[in-house]
């Protein structure tokens, strides 16, 4: 049979989709998957003879997790992020994480099977079908298509509302063994905000009151999972704390001219193109695992044009488009100028060291005074969220001829309470940069460089930018630790 004809015939309801799903299976959801074949399985937990293996990555909408009946039927496990709506779920000990990389999340399955359970089932989006039988993965690629191509059973969800992508972004339909066809609008802005709750509700609504329907729409995937706060920043509505003004100054001074830089979302580095980071740079590149809002603007300016770029030269390259404003997604549907390619190519160490200048630009939730850096733990080892591509990218950039491997945190958490650069992580903590790699850190009170520095060194360079009310305390445990 023909393409179409293989389509039509392996065309399914999500009910059915679900259905598919059988004890013992482990079934995965990857980043930004669809909204519809989650609730449907989720609806079929009880009537499960017993549990499955349930891999996510930051879910896009909180489907119970926690009650006694999904607990039971569906094991959870985390990877690459949990997510405001998976926190709670880690935090009571019901999901564990599991710490892998983008880049090599693959390497058990391929080279170790007997050592990996096999993938049975992933459920992924993408555009319907073009004329030649190939469908896009569209903005939110990610690891979409690496899982796809190693499940025993893919299942495409069929999103009409998918931006047209350029760059490695295509499978053909007779890759997939069964696809969800939903009308457009399957989920409707209104059918989110519907399901929040009350508080949020009233505040989700003056949102799109204040930004326009149309907006929102652009941004859909992001409404269940972010805060109101975080919407309002996406969506440009809401003023940058002023610390993140000072911060965008000093990093503007440190990000040279032809660079090829990566942006982690996220704050502070998520409002560092609104703030004009890098308005007054020359022939930038941009090879990131995701960008933040402006990025796209930037580009179609001529501001980050590639010219100097080692990897894709003349291109914005990226995992995924995620992270961009309305805007942004407007100059990129459709533009050839941004390229998509999977994590394992973007990602490897090797890619990344091969840019000239790569210059990766990540947060941090604290720093020690020796340069270890976690992004992923507060307050000992509570997790707050995995690691995304940071270590790669960072690392990577570190490695890179020319290039700098910068760390961007606010001097203080909890309202000035507590200082971000501290003594010694805490115990518990996760290292996400080991202290080998750190390069360069900034606040909002200035650059602390510390490649090629002694602990004692870096000690000083870090008390230098961090808060004032802080830094007595911090060298006197300063000359406890190095002298």
């Amino acid at each position: 049979m023909n393409w179409e004809e293989y389509y039509k015939s392996r065309l399914i309801t999500p009910e059915q989709a679900a259905e598919l799903v059988k004890p013992g299976m482990r079934v995965h959801f990857p980043l930004m998957h669809g909204p519809v074949v989650p609730r449907a399985l989720a609806a079929r937990a009880h009537k499960l003879e017993g549990p499955i293996d349930l891999r996510l990555a930051s879910p896009l909408a909180d489907l119970g997790w926690g009650n006694d009946t999904l607990s039971s039927a569906l094991r959870v496990e985390f990877e690459i992020f949990i997510g405001n709506l998976g926190r709670p779920l880690h935090d009571r000990k019901l999901a564990p994480y599991l710490p892998n990389l983008f880049s090599t999340s693959f390497k058990a399955h391929d080279e170790r099977p007997c050592e990996d359970k096999p993938i049975d089932i992933v459920f992924v989006t993408t555009s319907p079908p073009n004329s030649h039988g190939f469908v896009c993965f569209g903005a939110h690629q990610w690891n979409k298509r690496m899982y796809a191509r190693r499940a025993r059973c893919a299942i495409a969800e069929i999103d009409r509302d998918t931006l047209r992508t350029h760059g490695d972004v295509y499978m053909h339909v007779s890759e997939f063994n069964y696809f969800v066809d939903l009308p457009a609008n399957a989920q409707t802005v209104e059918d989110i905000v519907a399901r929040m709750q009350p508080a949020k509700r009233r505040e989700v609504r003056e949102i799109i009151a204040q930004a326009g329907l149309a907006r929102v729409e652009r941004v859909k995937p992001y409404l269940e999972r972010s805060s109101p706060y975080d919407l309002r920043l996406l969506l440009g509505l809401a003023e940058p704390a002023q610390e993140f003004k000072a911060i965008a100054g000093y990093l503007s001074e440190v990000v040279e001219d032809e660079a090829t830089i990566q942006i982690g979302i996220g704050d502070p580095s998520a409002q560092m193109a609104r703030l004009g980071a890098f308005d007054t740079k020359h022939d930038l590149g941009l090879h990131s695992e995701m960008v933040a809002p402006k990025i796209a603007k930037l580009v179609d300016a001529g501001v980050i044009n590639g010219r100097k770029k080692t990897v894709h030269p003349g291109k914005a390259v990226a995992v995924a488009w995620s992270g961009s404003d309305p805007d942004d997604y407007e100059i990129i549907d459709d533009n050839p100028r941004f390229e998509l390619y999977d994590p394992e190519h973007v990602l490897d160490l090797s890619t990344v060291r091969a840019n000239y200048k790569q210059t990766a630009i990540n947060n941090a939730i604290s720093v020690d005074l020796a340069g270890q850096i976690t992004a992923e733990t507060a307050t000992g080892g509570r997790l707050i969220n995995g690691t995304g591509g940071l270590p790669e990218l960072h690392i990577g950039a570190f490695l890179s001829r020319g290039g700098r491997a910068i760390t961007l945190l606010p001097s203080t958490a909890l309202d000035g309470r507590l200082s971000r650069i501290v003594p010694q992580l805490e115990a518990g903590a996760l290292v996400t940069i080991p202290r080998f790699f750190a390069d360069t850190v900034i606040t909002e009170y200035g650059v602390a460089r510390l490649l090629g520095k002694n602990h004692r060194e870096r000690a000083a360079e870090l008390i230098a930018v961090a808060h004032p009310d802080f830094r007595a305390e911090l060298r006197r445990a300063a000359q406890r630790l190095f002298g």
